[in-house]
């Protein structure tokens, strides 16, 4: 098999992270200003939660466990994104960014890879599965958990929740 997105494997994961980051970039650009980086539940603003599956999605897309500098972007203690004040959360422009950033980078390294790629053996980070599909199944995952505690926010504080997104037009 050829490297270059060749299979439908790799096509279904490519339109399925699309949805989910469709509707985090909705998520970004609709939060008002005022609501985006305060709450009643520190783990519930959605700066949080949203900063969280990014950085997440971007650490399970890099090449090791190893290393990986958390909360480097944001010039915050690498290990307490939880203890990051509200106030020192990035706003919603920079957030963007760095969505659209990991959202590239994601698409991109699934289009290097074959299905054969996505079947073999996960060794960098095991506890996600048996084969780097499965890692590509637990990104999506988290992002989709974190996705809804974000819509339960908006609606505890009686905010227009993000509309789900699916293939049907």
């Amino acid at each position: 098999m050829s490297k270059e997105c060749d299979g439908e494997i790799t096509r279904i994961l490519i339109e399925q992270f699309s949805l989910i980051c469709d509707m985090y970039e909705e998520a970004i650009e609709k939060i008002p200003e005022i609501q985006w980086r305060s709450g009643e539940i520190d783990y519930l603003i959605p700066a949080r939660l949203i900063l969280h599956a990014n950085e997440a999605a971007d650490y399970y897309t890099t090449d090791s466990s190893e290393g990986y500098l958390w909360n480097k972007r944001f010039e915050a203690d690498p290990e307490k994104i939880g203890d990051i004040k509200p106030g020192d959360l990035p706003p919603q422009k920079v957030m963007l960014e760095y969505h659209r950033e990991v959202r590239g980078k994601i698409e991109g390294w699934l289009r290097g890879m074959s299905e054969d790629d996505l079947l073999k053996a996960e060794e960098k980070f095991p506890w996600t599965g048996s084969t780097v599909l499965s890692r590509m199944l637990y990104i999506l995952a988290h992002y989709r958990q974190h996705f809804g505690e974000v819509n339960a926010e908006l609606r505890m504080r009686g905010l227009p929740r993000i509309k789900w997104r699916s293939l049907r037009k």
